[in-house]
């Protein structure tokens, strides 16, 4: 909500404008134009709205390319994660660490996305308006049209999520799914065979998965947690920070660019989330020892 209102603020009394000018030669390294900021903007907040967002760009490409960018960016619920995590338990500097190489993956796949999709990105063509003050209730009312699309979004998966995630606790699935998943969390992640589960979770509802951690490994001190510190919580917050985002984010690709697209893009993140995070373990580990 605070952000969906500083963007209209900023809307409305001209900036904006001025922002995505200024913006334009870094968002043209992946082949889109300054207004691509808007939503990458939306996604620190929430990927959903990012997403919907992105219809403000002219051409289907560009959409296609600013929604693969976005679903990259840490929302909320994964800025959870990592403060709660890597910010606490290891310092700030270490969460700063990560974000620095979210942007840096970002702009290395935004790049690779641009040259793998035809076409060249469009200029940017946009009416600058004078400066003015905001119209508080133009603000409001923008932003709440918004929140209410978001909700009829969201809302429904996000309880679905929920139900989801109780049956597997109810049905005593938790075990065998954490086994059946311990090739890739303890063979290529280095992590417990437990957090497993929290890979299926995490699709569903990603603000949960500190909390299911914490159920799971029947403390909040996951410095108590044999093999888990402090390697462990650096490539577990890499994985969820590139995993795809959640099934609400899903459900707002399908609408804007197509189910095809949407399970190429979420194949892809899930499996490069694994494949780097399986990276870092190595990194980390060489240099440890």
């Amino acid at each position: 909500l605070p952000l969906y209102i500083v963007l209209y603020l900023l809307e409305d009394s001209g900036y904006i404008s001025r922002i995505a000018f200024l913006m334009d030669g870094i968002m043209h390294k992946m082949g889109l134009h300054g207004k691509a900021f808007i939503p990458f903007l939306l996604g620190y907040g929430c990927n959903v709205p990012a997403c919907i967002a992105c219809r403000i760009l002219e051409t289907h490409r560009e959409r296609i390319i600013a929604v693969f960018v976005v679903t990259l960016v840490p929302c909320a619920a994964r800025t959870v994660i990592i403060l709660s995590l890597v910010g606490k338990f290891l310092g700030i500097q270490w969460a700063l660490i990560l974000y620095l190489l979210n942007l840096v993956v970002i702009l290395g796949l935004g790049r690779l996305a641009f040259k793998v999709l035809p076409g060249e990105p469009t200029a940017l063509i946009m009416e600058m308006h004078d400066y003015r003050v905001p119209h508080l209730k133009t603000v409001l009312k923008q932003t709440w049209f918004r929140i209410i699309e978001f909700i009829k979004l969201a809302f429904p998966l996000i309880i679905l999520g929920s139900v989801a995630i109780k049956s597997i606790q109810v049905l005593g699935l938790v075990e065998p799914i954490s086994i059946m998943l311990s090739p890739i969390t303890v063979g290529w992640l280095g992590l417990p065979m437990i957090t497993g589960i929290t890979l299926i979770f995490g699709i569903l509802r990603k603000e949960l998965t500190i909390i299911l951690l914490s159920t799971l490994f029947g403390t909040s001190n996951f410095l108590e947690v044999p093999g888990f510190y402090p390697i462990g919580m650096i490539v577990f917050t890499v994985v969820a920070m590139f995993y795809f985002p959640c099934i609400s984010t899903i459900a707002a690709l399908v609408k804007e660019i197509g189910w095809k697209k949407t399970l190429f893009v979420a194949i892809f993140e899930i499996l490069f989330a694994i494949l780097l995070g399986g990276i870092v373990y190595r990194i980390l580990e060489f240099m440890i020892i």
